[in-house]
């Protein structure tokens, strides 16, 4: 029940379902009504028809003719229309042909009055009637019409079967009008749900599209998200880069001051340590403060450009060294990820790369299910044993190049800040070191 589409469809079929009962219930009702008043009609009908064949016996009491009988069928046996004339006291006074022994007997029903009773069984009519005989007086007569409901059963099965039919058709062809129209006013929001797909995979740098005024709201406050966002981190790193200015002047002043030679070796060492110790503080406080960290609507940046880029800036800084690069990376293959964090992350591993290589980096990159595989290897002597301790601040696997051994672990801080992992290995390719990098897309 967590789709808007499912709720709403299974509320209005729920709804509609209700409506066809409702709408069988009552023409059921009503058909059988009719066929019941129907099957009433004909057996009074029936009632008129034998007393206009009725006259007097010798007697003088009532009785009727066989001979002017109105139905053929009351003079079949088991035709299912029976008749019966039946005195005061329930007695049998006449009986059809096809009048069975176990009829029920009617109650008493006042002279000129009609009593309809329909049973599992038969439909009965009885009909109230007074007699004047001309020997005996007033004399009192129940006149019986009885006939079998197997036709009327059938016709009223053939009925439902009808009804239900044609409910059903009627059913599924106004469910699928109304999953049609349900899709059709869902678009906008299919329409949203790819623009921001989009925005998060930074094919787009906002929600441009045009939507229904109950959407519009939705989407100014996206897009005000997205800005306010942006401003935000554009403002922590420039007043985070002027205080590191600020910061990097006075130290920059008390290394210069422990370099003079006026001093004693001892002094000289005793200013540079906490000047060199603050330094990495303030670079790793820094680096901290301006990592922007994972965000679902960041834009996306293409990686080739970037790894281009610091390959042209790194084959400058090592000259000597004469660095050979290959990218086995898709042309337009895009990282969700801020440029700032990703140009620094591949920087330090691209300069390790470099530093402690033979001059030949291999990079590779491709997606697998909802991770970005990267990996950055070198034709170096490798990670040493337990590489892990690598990654924290201030370990160095070569101690004969100059660095202060915190590249490795300010990618792998940054790689946190982003809920991804940095491993360390060694290259089956080149042969040295090998830097993975798992990232959530």
């Amino acid at each position: 029940m967590t789709s808007l589409r499912t709720r709403l469809l299974l509320a209005a079929s729920l709804v509609l379902a209700g409506f066809v009962f409702a709408c069988a219930a009552a023409l059921d009702h009503a058909f059988e009504e009719r066929a019941l008043s129907t099957q009433r009609d004909r057996l009074q009908g029936l009632v008129y028809a034998l007393l206009s064949a009725a006259e007097p016996t010798a007697d003088g009491a009532l009785g009727l003719s066989p001979f002017r009988l109105p139905d053929a069928r009351l003079q079949n046996p088991g035709s299912g229309l029976e008749a019966a004339l039946l005195d005061e006291r329930n007695a049998l006074t006449w009986g059809s042909v096809s009048l069975s022994d176990d009829f029920p007997l009617p109650g008493e029903v006042a002279p000129g009055a009609f009593e309809f009773t329909p049973d599992p069984l038969r439909f009965s009519l009885s009909f109230g009637l007074r007699w004047l005989n001309p020997i005996e007086g007033e004399q009192r007569y129940t006149l019986l019409v009885m006939e079998d409901r197997t036709a009327f059963d059938q016709q009223m099965r053939a009925y439902r079967r009808t009804l239900w039919g044609w409910l059903a058709v009627a059913a599924v062809a106004l469910l699928s009008v109304q999953g049609t129209i349900l899709a059709w006013g869902l678009v906008p929001l299919r329409q949203l749900r790819s623009e921001l797909s989009r925005v998060e995979q930074g094919g787009q740098g906002q929600i441009d599209g045009e939507y229904p005024a109950e959407l519009t709201p939705l989407t100014d406050a996206i897009n005000g998200m997205i800005r306010s966002g942006q401003a935000q981190v554009a403002r922590q790193r420039n007043a985070l880069d002027d205080l590191a200015h600020s910061l990097k002047t006075p130290l920059a002043a008390l290394r210069a001051l422990s370099e003079d030679p006026r001093l004693a070796p001892g002094d000289r060492s005793a200013i540079d340590e906490p000047v060199n110790r603050m330094l990495d503080i303030v670079d790793h406080q820094l680096r901290r403060a301006v990592t922007a960290g994972s965000r679902s609507l960041a834009g996306a940046v293409d990686l080739l450009d970037i790894l281009e880029r610091l390959s042209r800036t790194l084959r400058k800084v090592y000259t000597e060294r004469q660095p050979r690069f290959q990218w086995v990376v898709p042309r337009g293959f895009k990282v969700r990820m801020d440029s700032g964090d990703l140009y620094e992350l591949l920087g330090n591993l691209l300069d390790n790369a470099v530093k402690y290589g033979h001059g030949q980096v291999r990079v590779s990159a491709r997606r697998q299910g909802r991770e970005l595989l990267l990996s950055i290897e070198d034709d170096g002597p490798g990670f040493p044993e337990a590489p892990e301790r690598l990654l924290a601040r201030g370990v160095r696997a070569d101690t004969r190049t100059p660095g202060q051994g915190i590249g490795l672990a300010a990618s792998h801080e940054l790689v946190q800040a982003y809920h991804g992992q940095l491993q360390l290995a060694r290259s089956t390719h080149l042969g040295g070191a090998r830097v993975h990098v798992r990232l959530p897309v």
